[in-house]
């Protein structure tokens, strides 16, 4: 199991960024056709570009806090949750880095860690076979969008709002609901969905292989299948991390799994190697938060 402060478990493909299992569309600067992949960068395996294409496999609604429709042209298996694809930077806020490397190196200089093994670590093959049991692990679970959550055996689709989250936690922490009929009409109004929104499970989620923050072994654990690059996932990390970060300790407890979906976020691999590699020295808490924080920084840098 890792934890915060301990170095990344057993590992598994490839030499470290550009996880990718389709080439992003060119955007104005257009990148060449054929080029050379940096030293530090790799590809997922066979069976997570499988798992990749079933992320991506029926057409994608989402609705924005405003209240309005809309379609992405991303695609997405029938009960597959929202994803849609990262917003562009701004034209007012040029990025601070022109690549991927210089930026993650910049992150890793201001969280404090040794910069030479943090690049020796961005070209550890293993790094990829982790992010592959997630996405498989998580694909197994039913996961086709980010985030999703468990919350020990209730699963949560989506950024729902923070007193979904303190419901499901309270009620795990009495005891854990075996029915719908125990939760608020809210949560029972998410489960009636199509695709649900809230589930029960029949049990709880591996997360042996996860970033833990908090006690490994809490009554409570919150289980995120998470993309770095995921618009969604930033804003339920802005409006609720801190109020979760606030219950944990010996009974609550947060892990987090590798989900990027690289067809439309192709650089959120490539920000899971370097959360990492931060986690290797014990400090991917604080890499997981610069990255959300800064997402609009480098989500549109080029991999070399």
């Amino acid at each position: 199991m890792t934890t915060e402060g301990s170095a990344q478990g057993p590992g598994e493909p490839g030499s470290a960024l550009d996880v990718s299992t389709t080439a992003p569309e060119a955007g104005p600067a257009a990148t060449p056709a054929v080029r050379r992949q940096p030293t530090w960068s790799y590809f997922l395996t066979p069976a997570a570009i499988v798992i990749g294409a079933m992320i991506i496999s029926g057409m994608i609604w989402y609705t924005r806090d405003d209240g309005a429709s809309v379609t992405t042209h991303v695609a997405a298996s029938a009960g597959g949750e929202s994803v849609a694809p990262a917003p562009g930077g701004s034209a007012n806020q040029p990025p601070a880095a022109q690549d991927l490397l210089t930026a993650f190196n910049g992150y890793a200089k201001q969280i404090g860690i040794d910069q030479a093994k943090f690049q020796q670590c961005l070209g550890k093959q293993e790094n990829g076979q982790v992010i592959n049991k997630h996405l498989q692990r998580g694909t197994q679970l039913g996961v086709n969008g980010t985030p999703t959550f468990f919350i020990n055996n209730k699963k949560i689709v989506g950024a729902q709002p923070g007193a979904i989250f303190d419901e499901v936690i309270a009620a795990e922490l009495k005891g854990s609901p075996t029915t719908l009929a125990a939760y608020s009409a809210n949560v029972q109004q998410l489960a009636a969905t199509d695709p649900p929104r809230f589930e029960i499970l029949p049990s709880k989620v591996d997360v042996s292989d996860a970033q833990i923050e908090g006690n490994p072994g809490a009554k409570v654990m919150i289980a995120e299948f998470s993309d770095f690059q995921c618009p969604f996932c930033k804003q339920w990390t802005d409006q609720n991390l801190k109020r979760i970060r606030s219950q944990e300790g010996n009974d609550v407890a947060l892990a987090f799994l590798h989900f990027p979906i690289t067809q439309i976020h192709p650089n959120a691999g490539n920000a899971s190697v370097a959360a990492m590699c931060a986690g290797e020295q014990g400090k991917f808490w604080p890499m997981h938060d610069l990255l959300f924080s800064r997402q609009q920084e480098w989500e549109n840098l080029r991999a070399n």
